[in-house]
């Protein structure tokens, strides 16, 4: 829901958001994406670090990037962003089809937060 949230919040209110969704290689991606302001140029990763905010105005202290990361990422996917051509950015995430997530302790995910 964040990513959604995110997109919302980063592009123009008559510009489409686009879903996608598309098995390979035995895992779902997902991808989410806009034209809004995109991101800065080598912020693509650090977008995700705890308490790094966006220009958009509202709410917000800057985790729910690194939340979505952890719990993507305790369930055995990835997640990445990167500036779509012609404007707007691009969110990407897995998750694995056939195999059962690691099991990691609650403090492990806190952790990563």
């Amino acid at each position: 829901m964040n990513l959604l949230d995110n997109a919302i919040k980063y592009t123009s209110l008559e510009t489409p958001i686009e879903l996608s969704a598309y098995i390979k290689d035995g895992e779902i991606i997902v991808e989410i994406e806009d034209r809004g302001t995109g991101i800065p140029a080598g912020e693509e990763e650090k977008i995700f670090d705890k308490f790094v905010r966006g220009a958009a105005t509202g709410g917000g202290i800057g985790l729910g990037l690194t939340i979505c990361r952890a719990i993507i990422s305790a369930h055995g996917g990835w997640i990445r962003a990167e500036n779509r051509q012609g404007g707007g950015a691009i969110f990407r995430f897995s998750l694995p089809l056939s195999e059962q997530p690691p099991t990691a302790e609650p403090e492990e995910i806190i952790n990563e937060l």
